[in-house]
């Protein structure tokens, strides 16, 4: 019973790895984003402060009876040294400028068939630092938790397929 529980959970820290770097290099390229900005926030610090959780959970995988006692003691040191180096990389990005999301200002356009899919002004927002970048781009609704986004030329919409709208949304103007 004990095996099994021990494998389950170097299994699972395998997977939130798995996860993490996955959300750290390719998530970080393709064009789907979170809808909501809290659900985003959840994820990423449920990632970022379980990942020195889960390396440290992978002894429980690495640690084998019939290995000799230098061998154990070099994967705890080593699982315990990356574990640390993992954790001070994370504190130190927290301190980094980069961290930011984007902001819809204004909804510009909404599809006359499907009022979810929008296009949308945003600029990239980086906190007590202002705003970084400008983006023009459409929303599709993707799987309830995700937009599909997409870069789009407003003087190219098609006025039969969109509406002009022009809404203010996450940052009001006084």
């Amino acid at each position: 019973m004990l095996k099994v529980l021990y494998r389950i959970i170097f299994g699972g820290s395998l997977l939130f790895l798995c996860v993490f770097l996955w959300t750290a290099t390719i998530g970080q390229t393709i064009n789907f984003e979170f809808r909501s900005h809290q659900t985003a926030n959840d994820f990423y610090s449920i990632i970022l402060g379980g990942t020195p959780i889960a390396i440290l959970l992978t002894l429980f995988g690495t640690l084998k009876k019939h290995h000799d006692m230098t061998r154990k003691l070099l994967t705890i040191f080593a699982t315990i040294g990356l574990t640390v180096l993992t954790f001070m990389f994370l504190l130190n990005n927290l301190f980094t400028i980069g961290f930011g999301a984007w902001t819809t200002f204004n909804i510009a356009y909404e599809n006359k068939a499907n009022s979810d899919r929008q296009i949308r002004e945003q600029r990239y927002d980086v906190g007590a630092l202002g705003y970084g970048g400008n983006r023009i781009v459409e929303v599709k609704p993707f799987a309830e938790l995700f937009w599909q986004v997409s870069s789009v030329d407003t003087t190219k919409i098609d006025t039969a397929k969109w509406k002009r709208v022009g809404k203010e949304a996450d940052v009001k103007f006084p």
